[in-house]
């Protein structure tokens, strides 16, 4: 069995979440325009749903308001609750990011374009893609970039970059998922199939 990995990479496009940080801790789902689902999703990817996949090997990328993008490590200490996630974006977004989150002005487009260039895949996560368990060319040893919506999915935008850059796109079922449950589904598939090896 080999347990050879290349990055697993979740990236949220979240075209209505505020990029002044100007949140509310106690309120993230209103005054954060849904910033809770990036918070959950963070906690899926690093803290309960890996099992076997080592962690260093994962990241998120959070695009907001199609201007400034937010890509996040395995932090040194796990945030204990929504809350801390919250806070370690909130610090983020006015200027001083933990050493775990970097920050750039960097669009979708260009996101997506910088991901290309360094090689691997680009999957986008919609239900009418094609079964992620048939897809032969899922493989762990190769880059892997899945890309979700928020609540509202893919906005005008964000799918008209999907159809112009060509991406394919991969289906966990027809079921709708919240982002977190995504992510530690497409997790636990790239487990199974490193395991399969």
């Amino acid at each position: 069995m080999s347990h050879f990995t290349e990055l697993l990479r979740f990236i949220l496009v979240m075209p209505e979440t505020p990029i002044s940080g100007d949140f509310i801790l106690k309120d993230l789902p209103s005054s954060g325009k849904r910033i809770d689902i990036l918070c959950r999703t963070l906690a899926a990817c690093f803290d309960w749903a890996p099992e076997i996949w080592p962690k260093e090997k994962l990241e998120v990328m959070a695009v907001l308001m199609n201007s400034i993008t937010l890509k996040f490590r395995m932090p040194p200490r796990l945030p204990l609750n929504e809350v801390e996630w919250a806070s370690d974006i909130q610090r983020s977004l006015r200027g001083s990011p933990p050493e775990y989150i970097t920050i750039s002005h960097e669009d979708l487009n260009e996101a997506i374009s910088h991901i290309k260039t360094e090689g691997g895949q680009i999957w986008v996560l919609e239900e009418n893609g094609k079964p992620m368990h048939i897809v032969r060319s899922l493989k762990p040893a190769v880059k892997n970039s899945f890309m979700l919506g928020d609540h509202k999915g893919f906005d005008e935008y964000s799918a008209g970059l999907i159809k112009e850059h060509n991406l394919k796109t991969i289906s966990l079922g027809k079921t709708s998922y919240l982002g977190s449950h995504c992510v530690a589904a497409v997790i636990a598939r790239m487990e199974r199939l490193l395991t399969d090896e």
